[in-house]
């Protein structure tokens, strides 16, 4: 249990009575009829991951597990009162691209979802909950007794954008058959989230989600023009569409993500660890009350 100090615990109480005070405030900036219609196209829809996703503990409320493309220590959901990440302990797991999902519920960020929220989650993000099947493949249905939570990254302000970034990271189609086509060494690094020479970009996201970005520039004589996409460090080279090798950035250069694999690209700032002791939460909502963490580009269509 943690120990907080009597600053930590004050600012804490005065957030609960904020949410309090609320009421049934909505804190979703997507409108109410689009969040209706949304509700009712997505709520039991029968889906496969289109990604592979980490998995693992959602915060502090051990009651979920959070599913996301992207490494956890690189979240910006959360922040403390000095502006750093404070991101949910580690992954511990990968839930590979083909696994089945069931969408439970979307719940939005509303005053009575914000104010019966722990304190140490990202209370004004909507949460997607999803009931997750066992083992990748087509023919398993047999769910796992926890219920997963995706989070909307911020940016997305209406009804088009929020499907355009659904449907990047949950897709209708079955990609087991185009998956099994792939050769050996491809289809275990997918199931492992790492890039692999001879990938195409359709398998390289397939891994690792969609990039913070993606750059241009030339390697050499022998490579000539080639793409970058960037990963926070890891810069993932593809030419022709192909992947042609990896390499690591500093670590000053790598961009904390909040967004679960949108096809935009991210704003980028500085990666800062955790701290130690309980932080100060600043969970206030902001601009886009969507998440605090500074919000990526809306995604754009594309998968």
């Amino acid at each position: 249990m943690r120990t907080l100090s009597l600053t930590s615990s004050l600012l804490m109480l005065s957030s609960v009575l904020l949410s309090a005070v609320a009421g049934c405030q909505s804190y979703t900036v997507i409108p109410d009829e689009g969040r209706a219609r949304l509700d009712e196209a997505h709520q039991g829809e029968l889906l496969y991951v289109k990604q592979s996703l980490y998995a693992g503990r959602f915060y502090d409320d051990d009651r979920y597990r959070l599913l996301h493309a992207r490494r956890f220590e690189e979240l910006t959901y959360l922040l403390d009162a000095e502006g750093q990440p404070i991101p949910p302990p580690p992954a511990n797991e990968i839930v590979p691209a083909g696994t089945r999902v069931r969408v439970e519920r979307i719940e939005w960020p509303d005053g009575d979802a914000v104010f019966r929220r722990p304190i140490y989650t990202p209370r004004y993000t909507t949460w997607i909950f999803l009931r997750v099947a066992s083992a990748p493949g087509e023919d398993v249905t047999f769910e796992r007794s926890e219920r997963h939570i995706m989070l909307l990254p911020g940016g997305i302000s209406d009804e088009a954008t929020f499907n355009e970034w659904f449907d990047s990271a949950l897709t209708r189609t079955n990609p087991n058959p185009w998956l099994r086509s792939l050769p050996d060494v491809q289809r275990v690094a997918i199931a492992r989230k790492e890039p692999t020479v001879g990938m195409t970009y359709e398998a390289l996201t397939s891994a690792m989600g969609f990039p913070d970005r993606i750059t241009h520039g030339v390697d050499s004589i022998e490579h000539g023009d080639i793409e970058v996409a960037q990963y926070g460090a890891l810069r993932v080279q593809l030419k022709d569409g192909l992947v042609i090798g990896t390499s690591s950035s500093s670590s000053s250069s790598s961009s904390p993500s909040t967004s679960p694999s949108s096809p935009a690209s991210s704003s980028v700032s500085t990666e800062s660890a955790a701290p130690s002791l309980a932080p100060v939460v600043v969970d206030v909502p902001a601009a886009d009350p969507a998440a605090v963490e500074p919000a990526p580009s809306a995604p754009s269509a594309g998968d």
